[in-house]
């Protein structure tokens, strides 16, 4: 794969890594971060081993829901994590981007943890499964609002975790 195929954003977070692993493999903690800024997530299903899966709902403020499912492949705990990415439907089949419709159907999202002193280093990398060259065409084209959606659940993270260290 190229760059051009694989989106990638990392971020340095003020947590210990096991907090951090907890927050991304615990569905009570998951829920209240997932997702981007300003939408609520529900984690239906949350099965942390290999084979396992996640089955996830977004709801935005106007009461518009998606869903997603993730398979696992890979758990390394405390440090990476990595699954099959979908969109889904309320029954946990797998769907098309509910407004992209080349968007690939499956990415393969992987999840590294570092410590970094006290604090831990998030690298997350998105790369297309099987796609055709129009779904990689548009995950290229889409890396800006990858940054956006992606930036704005680490927002919430960093939220989450101020307040889970404080607890």
């Amino acid at each position: 794969m190229t760059d051009a195929q694989t989106f990638t954003i990392t971020h340095t977070f003020d947590a210990p890594r096991e907090l951090m692993w907890k927050a991304w493999t615990e569905p009570k903690l998951f829920a209240q971060w997932f997702g981007p800024k300003g939408v609520s997530a529900q984690a239906h299903i949350m099965d942390v081993r290999v084979g396992g899966i996640v089955h996830a709902s977004l709801k935005t403020p106007e009461g518009y829901e998606m869903w997603a499912k993730f398979v696992y492949r890979e758990i390394v705990p405390p440090s990476r994590l990595a699954w099959e990415h979908f969109f889904s439907d309320k029954d946990g089949g797998v769907t098309r981007h509910p407004f992209l419709k080349d968007w690939p159907l499956k990415l393969l999202t992987t999840v590294v943890f570092e410590d970094a002193g006290s604090k831990t280093k998030l690298t997350l990398t998105w790369t297309p499964l099987d796609a055709t060259d129009a779904e990689r065409k548009t995950f290229a084209d889409n890396m800006q609002s990858m940054n956006q959606g992606w930036g704005g659940s680490f927002e919430q993270l960093e939220t989450f975790l101020s307040k889970a260290k404080a607890a």
